[in-house]
């Protein structure tokens, strides 16, 4: 059976392909930003409703900045687990307002509550200042999610997409090797977790998929200050010499994304160094599928799969 995108997605890809005509680094980067926002709001839908949204910063880099977050709560007057959620966007994008959807998706189809933090984007903010944001962001999390949140301590999970995945495993893979506080969950949706760009996934979906190999390079090269930091594993955590000890972990790759690969070698990694961890490969899907709620029925029955699993990894 040969492989096919999803027809509505192929539809979407029909009409992006025929007026992306522009090349990434020709766009400025707000109208970049405002072009993604607008993605993510346009294919969503109408919001799912929640028992409580709250908004507020939060102070990072020794309290010298603040960040926003925003809390999404789907049930009150019970303990719950809860997700911190980093978004994707290539470094460069993404924002609380691009991922509200999948937040609310993720919260109320798994019973948890979850924080989803705005780190700061290059390449006003280079590597690795926006991991230190979402390092702080859970420490944050781990104080006050408990005593303000109703939060169990004991099962927080922390997740994110694209970029936002990359920034999830580095996290992670440093906590262990700092000897902090693990999460008891790892969730990782079409992950960038090797920054050479060289898997053959690149190749094989490098223009026409929505995210060309193109502009993965682009961010990679606006994110980092050189190519010498590639092999950095807070860079590229596929290049961890060691993944022993990592909680439990679910990754979920796109058919048809050119970071397809090094999701799955990931996975197998994890597997080899005896961390609990399952894949999934949605055939039919590309790259920043999770948005379309709204627009391709398919991916509400995938969002049910994806957040059934965290559900799981985050039971008692």
């Amino acid at each position: 059976m040969t492989q096919k995108v999803n027809p509505q997605i192929q539809q979407f890809l029909d009409q992006f392909n025929a007026f992306m005509l522009t090349q990434p680094k020709q766009i400025p980067v707000e109208a970049g930003r405002l072009a993604y926002e607008h993605y993510s709001i346009m294919q969503s839908g109408i919001p799912l409703r929640m028992s409580r949204v709250e908004d507020l910063t939060i102070p990072v880099s020794n309290g010298s900045e603040q960040i926003p977050v925003r809390i999404y709560t789907p049930q009150l007057g019970v303990q719950l687990p809860a997700l911190i959620y980093y978004h994707g966007g290539g470094w460069q994008r993404g924002s609380i307002t691009t991922h509200d959807s999948i937040c609310r998706n993720l919260a109320l189809k798994a019973n948890c509550i979850v924080m989803s933090v705005e780190w700061r984007l290059a390449p006003e903010h280079r590597f690795p200042i926006g991991l230190e944001d979402c390092w702080d962001a859970y420490h944050w999390f781990l104080e006050h999610g408990p005593k303000d949140y109703n939060v169990d301590p004991h099962r927080i999970a922390i997740g994110g997409d694209s970029a936002g995945g990359n920034m999830t495993a580095v996290t992670i893979q440093r906590l262990k090797n700092e000897n902090k506080h693990l999460p008891k969950f790892q969730l990782l949706l079409y992950a960038a977790l090797d920054l050479g760009c060289s898997m053959p996934s690149y190749a094989t979906y490098a223009d026409g998929y929505f995210l060309s190999a193109e502009h993965v390079q682009y961010y990679v090269d606006h994110y980092l200050h050189s190519r010498a930091e590639v092999d950095d594993p807070m860079a590229s955590p596929l290049r961890a010499k060691d993944l022993s000890g990592l909680p439990a972990t679910h990754i979920v790759t796109a058919g048809f994304d050119s970071l397809r690969d090094e999701g799955q070698a990931y996975y197998e990694k994890l597997k080899q160094f005896g961390v609990p961890a399952t894949y999934k490969c949605y055939e039919s899907m590309i790259h920043a599928f999770l948005h379309m709620t709204g627009t391709v029925p398919e991916v509400n029955q995938i969002i049910d799969e994806i957040a059934a699993r965290l559900k799981e990894g985050l039971s008692a």
